[in-house]
């Protein structure tokens, strides 16, 4: 009985991994200040990002943030990299974004939002959180859904693999 769970919990995966991109595609977001802009101007070629997306509604996307705001102190000192955040709140609910960034003092990372969604089709991101970690190209190395306590430290280990 337990396989069978594995193996459905695993087709259901199936779709995610199939339509999933290989980079990060050239779509436009929104700033927090309102200024579009391409996802893509987040690389710089020469480090490696987390891109994490999220939503304010979203339990289990608050305690990842807020994870990876608490241990990106001790682990820039270790690795040179960046952490984006994606929200994927409507237009209806994205006036909320930016005050919870400051009201969470979440201030080291770069913010965005996906009002449309486009660039979550664009990823076939289907559940929040879905993190992905990309080499200093925009190429996807490694792909996170869901979040349980620990699990940043996973992301944190591709970074560094990244870095040798």
């Amino acid at each position: 009985m337990k396989t069978k769970s594995i193996i459905s919990a695993a087709l259901c995966l199936l779709p995610v991994l199939a339509g999933a991109q290989n980079s990060l595609p050239d779509v436009e977001v929104k700033q927090l200040d309102g200024q579009t802009c391409s996802i893509r101007s987040v690389l710089d070629g020469s480090t490696p990002v987390i891109l994490s997306f999220w939503s304010t509604t979203c339990h289990a996307c608050l305690q990842e943030l807020g994870a990876l705001n608490d241990a990106y102190v001790d682990w820039i000192e270790e690795a040179d990299f960046k952490i984006v955040a994606v929200a994927r709140d409507d237009a209806r609910s994205s006036s909320k974004v930016a005050p919870m960034v400051t009201g969470r003092g979440w201030n080291d990372f770069s913010y965005y939002l996906d009002e449309n969604g486009d660039l979550s089709r664009a990823m076939n991101v289907q559940t929040e959180p879905t993190t992905f970690v990309l080499d200093k190209d925009g190429n996807i190395v490694f792909t996170h859904l869901s979040y349980t306590p620990g699990s940043e430290e996973e992301l944190f280990d591709k970074i560094l693999e990244l870095q040798e």
